[in-house]
């Protein structure tokens, strides 16, 4: 069992309208983080229930996660100030596994795009192309530019980059120079959709899926989803078993 971290806010900026990077002291107890790990954050001492965070990035001394604001719960983890202390148990679930291939496309929706950042630094000797997708204001872009061979941006009211979705972005890719793995994280419609691109072209997948979550620890069974296994149907612990699963065993919601 993980056992609580405290741990101080570092820094705590926003980067678009309602998006808050947060970084926090890494201290000894976080022990190796894999990229598509999350933390369990409590976001204030009156709140007692906590959010899953995915990490996003990790030095040497800090841990940063990259927050939207969309509740109550995040809100006030967003108007957490420098200085503070903060709760977190983490690192939790099993991240994305790196790939021996040498060509890789790294698909992030929204706030998925947040710890898609982490892998993208850990996959080395790779010819890595970005894509990403927003609705409006993107961000973190710069950052992925500093990993990444290539990154291109989709935004739907088409303020930044090509107009449109970011799975467009994904089949003209494929269609002009294929892929040996495609890692990704974003709401379940453009997963659902990357994971049916994936099987058309015959890629390999990693799809990092969001549920909702209370314990975080696979107790509850609060986030259970649906699998394909060999022996058939099975239902896993996303925050236990996942989040992060091969796109050939995902099964969304109907």
């Amino acid at each position: 069992m993980k056992k609580n971290l405290y741990c101080k806010i570092l820094n705590n900026i926003e980067i678009a309208p309602n998006i808050h990077k947060i970084e926090i002291e890494r201290v000894d107890g976080f022990g190796e983080i894999k990229p598509g790990q999350f933390l369990h954050i409590k976001c204030s001492d009156a709140y007692l229930l906590r959010r899953p965070i995915s990490i996003s990035s990790v030095e040497k001394d800090r841990v940063g996660i990259v927050v939207r604001k969309a509740g109550e719960g995040t809100a006030l983890l967003c108007d957490r100030k420098k200085g503070e202390i903060l709760d977190v148990l983490g690192p939790l679930g099993n991240g994305f596994t790196i790939d021996e291939g040498k060509n890789a496309i790294v698909v992030g929706g929204g706030i998925g795009t947040a710890p898609l950042l982490e892998l993208v630094k850990n996959l080395k000797e790779k010819d890595i192309t970005v894509l990403l997708g927003y609705k409006d204001n993107p961000y973190l872009v710069e950052e992925f530019k500093e990993y990444a061979k290539a990154v291109e941006v989709a935004t739907e009211d088409g303020s930044a980059g090509y107009e449109g979705y970011v799975t467009d972005l994904l089949k003209r890719k494929l269609e002009k120079d294929g892929a040996d793995i495609i890692y990704s994280c974003g709401p379940e419609i453009m997963l659902k959709k990357v994971q049916q691109i994936a099987s058309e072209y015959k890629v390999k997948s990693q799809l990092s899926i969001e549920e909702r979550m209370a314990c975080g620890v696979g107790a509850c069974l609060v986030c259970t989803c649906k699998v394909a296994t060999d022996d058939g149907v099975k239902h896993v612990r996303t925050c236990k078993d996942g989040p992060v699963f091969s796109g050939d065993e995902v099964m969304f919601h109907e």
